[in-house]
């Protein structure tokens, strides 16, 4: 059975300090991340039973099964097995094992080959070659014993806590006690050699003893320095008393309603808690992000400047569900309270109510037992909260492709249960606000009256709705009224000024102002409050897009991926900077990548299509094509597209072409513009004046004294521009002042180029 230090492979770990070793690094972790450790070790290697496992680390309380998947995950993530999970291995339906023997240590050994592992190199350099030789010298010269020489460093490094100063001090007495020992060992030696080699060995010591104090004070500064982003003790000392975060609750079962229920559960008590006056609550995104990389609680709880976690677990039994859930506070490794329910479908308000309940009344500062209980603001109707809940699983949780479709189905499944639930209309407001901004999930004649009848419900029943009053924002800036966006996102934040939405949001308003410096300024303040969000990270990387910005752009998408590989809207997005920056060809290896999570979304098919034209690719240009037609069954865009690479191929646009493409006016989004292929047809066809009148039929925002250009209507002002049989001055300097809001994006793409032709001609 191994001791307290036992080597896995090249790694150390010593169960008495809760350290794992290894030639570069060592790393502090969980007392019970030590103990599961230790009980792999003493079985190695035949499998552990989950049920054994917790009943050896946690006793008789009641523990979610998350509690021991977080462990595994940090061990992996100390042993860099967290990828191939060779060393700790998951056993299906029983537990798991550790696949190699532990081997048992010396201390003495282990304390010798391991006290410089953590030292930063520049601490190292300063341990000189001469004062390390000398410490050399002294052991042949005096036949020193190395493992008590070891040994009394190990006790120099056990007071790491204490300043280089103290130890220093403290050690002299070490000096004294050594040179006594010596000259009484030495008492049958002449007075003169015995006088020099107690000088020679004193000096020696000493010059040991502070090799040890450096390394006691690089250890001290590798734990606790302040540039350890997890570990900050000024942090830590500005804690809020009443800071938690809830962490992402995993599900035990493979089914998808375990899926949405455990999401769901997570982000109500979430929104339930941030709503309560006096409590801070970090976002899903932040402690999803920090879940993922296997961090102790402890590490979680500093980064996120909290004092309290909950963890918690779901999973199905036949037709019901076990909630498992467990409040923590981190720093004591203490749980202050736990509990299990089983429960079905019906039971889900009451359950995530009476953990939002229990919350309170264990974390409050004041702990008053007649604190008012959290009320749910929601619905007291269990169908229409499941509902809720699959909607927000697909809201947050779908690909491009299906998310909007399945979200909508279950908020109108949840208002139809019950017609007074807000959040559920919120949430239909915002989906359909969104009907264009990338993909297009539901035409523009059907989306507009949807949004605003579902805004209207939501803001009769809840003046407040966070959901209804962005929708509104996202609506009022796609219609050029600056002002109404405005006040509808200053008024959510009002009520809360860490809403990241509403923030990033404002700076999508920025941009449609043509005010990127505001743009980029709001899109930072979203980041600050959700740094770990995917989305926020991409929102960051669209205005650095308009703003030219590509190292910038690619930098926050990297940041995005690495939060969540399987996030697509982050690879669309880095495509486009790629083909921005004119680097097609890494552009097509992204859209691959995104294609393969998603195979089915429409606009990123046709749009990697479009890069193999780019490049000359005309087959893969044309495979990608039918693929995109394929998903579109028999309508007018599906035979438009079936048809594109042809068109491509071909010099001029014909007047069949005109006719396939003009219905798709009424389907642009940001990702993709048939507006520059159909004015080339109508200038083929000598049709200037129909395709003049056609486009600015459809793009009001141009039909003033004064127009406006932005994103939303740049091609379609170049366009009219393109067809006047007359000059158009408004249109002109309308779009002079749009390329001079954002010149790199308007030189690289060669809008400026098409701009100034149109201008000459």
């Amino acid at each position: 059975m191994p001791s307290t230090l036992f080597s896995i492979e090249n790694y150390i770990v010593n169960t008495a300090d809760n350290t794992i070793s290894s030639d570069d690094s060592t790393v502090k972790i969980e007392p019970k991340c030590i103990k599961v450790l230790k009980v792999l070790a003493e079985n190695a290697p035949e499998a552990v039973s989950r049920e054994h496992m917790h009943k050896v680390v946690w006793g008789e309380r009641i523990v979610v099964d998350e509690a021991l998947s977080r462990v595994i995950s940090q061990l992996r993530h100390a042993l860099n097995d967290n990828k191939s999970k060779r060393l700790i291995k998951t056993i299906p339906k029983l537990g798991y094992k550790l696949t190699v023997t532990p081997v048992e240590l010396s201390a003495a050994v282990s304390s010798a080959n391991n006290q410089l592992s953590n030292i930063p190199s520049a601490i190292k350099s300063s341990l000189s070659t001469p004062t390390t030789q000398a410490a050399v010298n002294m052991n042949a010269e005096t036949g020193g014993n190395t493992e008590d020489q070891s040994l009394d460093q190990n006790r120099a490094l056990n007071q790491n806590q204490k300043s280089a100063t103290t130890s220093i001090e403290g050690s002299a007495s070490l000096v004294n006690e050594d040179a006594n020992k010596d000259s009484s060992r030495d008492s049958n030696t002449g007075s003169s050699q015995k006088s020099t080699l107690k000088k020679s060995q004193r000096l020696w010591l000493l010059a040991g003893v502070l090799v040890v104090a450096v390394i006691a004070t690089a250890v001290t500064w590798v734990f606790t320095g302040s540039d350890n982003p997890l570990i900050d003790s000024t942090k830590q000392a500005s804690l809020e008393s009443n800071s938690i975060a809830i962490l992402p609750f995993s599900q035990i079962s493979n089914d998808t309603d375990s899926s949405y229920i455990s999401l769901g559960l997570t982000e109500e008590i979430i929104s339930s808690l941030s709503t309560t006056p006096g409590f801070n609550v970090p976002s899903r995104y932040s402690t999803l992000a920090l879940t993922k990389k296997g961090l102790s609680l402890a590490d979680i709880a500093t980064a996120l400047n909290v004092n309290y976690a909950l963890e918690g677990s779901v999973r199905r039994i036949n037709q019901s569900f076990r909630i498992s859930v467990r409040l923590i506070a981190p720093f004591e490794d203490k749980a202050l309270w736990t509990a299990q329910f089983d429960v079905t479908n019906n039971d889900l308000l009451k359950v995530q109510l009476e953990i939002s309940n229990a919350i309170i009344a264990q974390v409050s500062s004041s702990h008053s037992s007649s604190k008012t209980p959290i009320k749910a603001g929601i619905t007291d109707n269990a169908a229409a909260y499941q509902a809720y809940l699959k909607g927000t699983y697909w809201w947050m949780n779908g690909t491009t492709s299906e998310w909007f479709n399945k979200a909508e189905a279950a908020f109108l499944d949840a208002v139809n249960h019950d017609p007074a639930f807000s959040a559920a209309y919120g949430s239909l407001a915002y989906i359909y606000a969104r009907y264009n901004f990338y993909d297009l999930y539901i035409p523009q004649e059907q989306a507009l009256p949807k949004a605003r009848a579902a805004i209207n419900n939501a803001l009769r029943l809840n003046p407040n709705d966070a959901n209804a009053h962005n929708a509104t924002a996202i609506l009022a800036t796609l219609s050029f009224d600056f002002k109404k966006a405005a006040a509808s996102l200053n008024r959510v934040l009002s009520e809360d000024a860490n809403n990241a939405t509403s923030l990033y949001l404002h700076s999508e308003l920025a941009l449609a102002q043509l005010s990127p410096d505001r743009a980029l300024s709001f899109a930072q303040q979203a980041r600050e409050i959700e740094p770990l969000s995917p989305w926020v990270n991409v929102n960051l990387a669209i205005v650095h897009y308009w703003r030219g910005e590509t190292t910038q752009a690619l930098a926050a998408l990297d940041n995005a991926l690495e939060l969540d590989s399987a996030y697509t809207w982050a690879y669309v997005w880095k495509a486009r900077v790629l083909a921005l920056q004119g680097n097609n060809n890494d552009a097509i290896d992204v859209m691959e990548a995104c294609l393969t999570i998603d195979p089915f979304s429409t606009i990123n098919a046709a749009y990697l299509g479009t890069l193999y034209s780019v490049q000359g690719n005309a087959n893969k240009a044309n495979q990608w094509f039918t693929h995109t037609a394929s998903l579109l069954g028999d309508t007018t865009t599906a035979r438009f597209w079936k048809t594109h690479g042809d068109r491509l191929e071909r010099e001029a646009i014909s007047n069949t072409d005109i006719a396939l493409m003009e219905p798709l006016l009424q389907k642009q989004t940001q990702a993709f513009s048939v507006i520059p292929m159909l004015t080339e047809g109508y200038i083929a066809t000598q049709q200037e004046n129909v395709g003049f009148d056609v486009i600015r039929a459809h793009f009001p925002s141009l039909n003033t004294v004064n127009p406006m250009v932005n994103s939303h209507n740049a091609e379609a002002a170049l366009a009219l521009l393109q067809l006047s049989s007359q000059s158009v001055p408004n249109i002109s300097t309308a779009l002079t002042t749009f390329i001079n809001a954002y010149p790199v994006w308007a030189k690289r793409t060669g809008f400026k180029d098409r701009f100034e032709k149109a201008v000459s001609d």
